[in-house]
């Protein structure tokens, strides 16, 4: 159950200036320091406890699962700052005791697409219905998606351009790569392959995707060159390919793309 609600996570600098006695905190008096971190939360995922989830995922990676698709689906701007063992808007009420996990504290963030989005419709969330439970199986069920996914969403927490470039690509690699040998071209092909239909179309894409292959390549070996819109034009398209697989509820295997490419009906 998605809903609206209202908590606010911080985490301020408080100076100490007298050294702890070991077992102790530090002793009084505190100054604040500028600085600091603090989140809104403006929206609670509640997951029950009798919540049987499908194979892949406890509690804590399906509140994950979910915060994914929304980045996916929704805005990359969505972050999950924390999980509690009751609702925000009770906790203030409860006698026992609530606990609160910090998750994605990261205030560092690669903005990964232009002008994203500050609202979630209620298509995405109706898309979101529809896919997740298959969608989380197929996590379980292969390794390449798993890898592929976790790429994705996490390249938005990476710290640097290039780390963010070679891990998006790293995972295409193990999805569409059957080999070593021709790398460039056999994933860029088979990538436009799952993604255009044959013709100039996706001769252009493949094109294209060699391009954004180079800069990946130029990123693993510290080549000085601007790497953003590589960058960007990567994000765009693993989150086409990861769209299509979980609409599809299918990954595609090298082997059926590349009878697919030379127009080999699979038996």
């Amino acid at each position: 159950m998605l809903a609206k609600t209202f908590g606010h996570l911080m985490a301020p600098f408080i100076m100490a200036f007298s050294p702890a006695e070991s077992g102790k905190p530090h002793p009084a008096p505190w100054k604040s320091a500028q600085g600091g971190v603090g989140f809104d939360v403006l929206a609670q995922l509640k997951i029950p406890k009798e919540f049987d989830p499908p194979p892949c995922f406890d509690h804590v990676n399906t509140a994950w699962w979910f915060a994914a698709l929304l980045r996916l689906r929704a805005t990359p701007v969505i972050s999950v700052p924390v999980i509690a063992s009751e609702p925000f808007a009770r906790a203030h009420e409860i006698e026992h005791d609530i606990r609160f996990w910090p998750i994605e504290t990261e205030r560092q963030r690669l903005i990964l697409e232009q002008s994203p989005a500050t609202t979630i419709s209620e298509s995405v969330l109706v898309w979101i219905r529809d896919h997740w439970r298959d969608g989380g199986v197929l996590m379980h069920e292969s390794e390449e998606f798993n890898l592929l996914m976790q790429a994705f969403d996490q390249s938005l927490f990476a710290r640097s351009v290039e780390l963010a470039l070679l891990s998006l690509w790293g995972a295409l690699e193990a999805v569409f790569s059957p080999g070593r040998n021709e790398l460039r071209f056999r994933v860029t092909a088979l990538i436009a392959t799952f993604l255009a239909p044959a013709g100039e179309g996706r001769r252009s894409l493949q094109r294209k995707l060699a391009k954004l292959y180079d800069c990946r390549s130029a990123a693993a070996h510290g080549r000085s060159e601007s790497l953003l819109d590589p960058l960007l034009d990567t994000y765009a398209t693993t989150k086409r390919i990861v769209t299509k697989i979980l609409e599809e509820n299918s990954v595609p295997t090298p082997h059926q793309l590349e009878d697919e490419l030379f127009g080999i009906q699979s038996g």
